[in-house]
């Protein structure tokens, strides 16, 4: 009797077994197929990690501010003889986003990581293929005291059929290690010339030299002198007749009568 329940229940109780046994395998280890399985896996992972820079974890957890320069955050090119036209715009560049990333060595000394991107679009008088170059340059102060750091970093962009195009661009600056200040300032803008960005005036341009001739002094003027009146012309005394010529007779006026006649 016993026997028989046993042989009835036999059928269910394979497929339980199976299922025991293929547990125990997976817990008590792994076939070769399995271990290469989880070799290549780990591989690909390791390929995909981002770089580990101990840098980021070393030194004092000071990073500088970053600001755009006013006045050097656009710059434009016009065409020659129409400064300062918006009509006559070829190309305008501008920036607008900034980001900066301290790393620190192990002697802390600083290296700044710093990105700039902006937009670059066509003017007026500009179109696709123009190649504009623009003078950016990242300085890095110490704030009334000394500058650290003063580079350009000359930019060649192509405008595309768009009239419009963007650009980004990421420097890495080392500077000796700040100690315990916290007054480094990093300045971002458009300054060829490197004055601006660092707060100094442009020279003015020299002014052209006019020469006045100096005129000989005027004598003052002297009162005119009167007009000469014409010559009255003297009367004429009547000569004398010479003698022997005409009898001395006197001219009588002319409706005169002499007395006694």
């Amino acid at each position: 009797m016993y026997l028989r329940s046993f042989q009835r229940a036999r059928p269910a109780l394979v497929p339980a077994l199976a299922l025991v046994l293929a547990g125990c395998l997976g817990l008590g280890g792994s076939g070769p197929d399995d271990a290469a399985t989880e070799t290549t896996n780990a591989s690909a992972a390791a390929a995909t990690a981002p770089e580990l820079d101990v840098r980021r974890y070393l030194g004092p957890d000071y990073c500088p501010e970053i600001r755009v320069r006013e006045g050097l955050e656009v710059v434009r090119s016009y065409e020659p003889g129409h400064q300062d036209d918006a009509a006559y715009v070829v190309w305008q560049a501008s920036i607008g986003n900034t980001a900066r990333e301290c790393l620190y060595d192990g002697q802390g000394g600083l290296t700044l990581r710093i990105g700039v991107s902006g937009r670059v679009i066509a003017g007026p008088k500009g179109g696709p293929g123009s190649v504009v170059s623009l003078p950016l340059r990242i300085a890095v102060v110490k704030y009334q005291e000394a500058t650290l750091s003063s580079e350009l970093y000359p930019l060649s962009v192509t405008i595309p059929a768009e009239n419009a195009t963007v650009f980004n661009e990421v420097r890495e600056i080392s500077l000796a290690s700040p100690g315990s200040d916290r007054d480094y300032i990093i300045y971002v803008g458009f300054d060829e010339a490197g004055r601006r960005i660092l707060g100094e005036k442009e020279p003015e341009k020299p002014k052209p030299v006019v020469r006045r001739v100096q005129r000989p002094a005027t004598p003052p003027a002297q009162p005119a002198a009167p007009a000469p009146q014409p010559a009255t012309a003297a009367p004429q005394r009547a000569q004398p007749p010479s003698p022997g010529t005409q009898p001395n007779v006197l001219p009588v006026p002319e409706g005169f009568v002499l007395p006694g006649g």
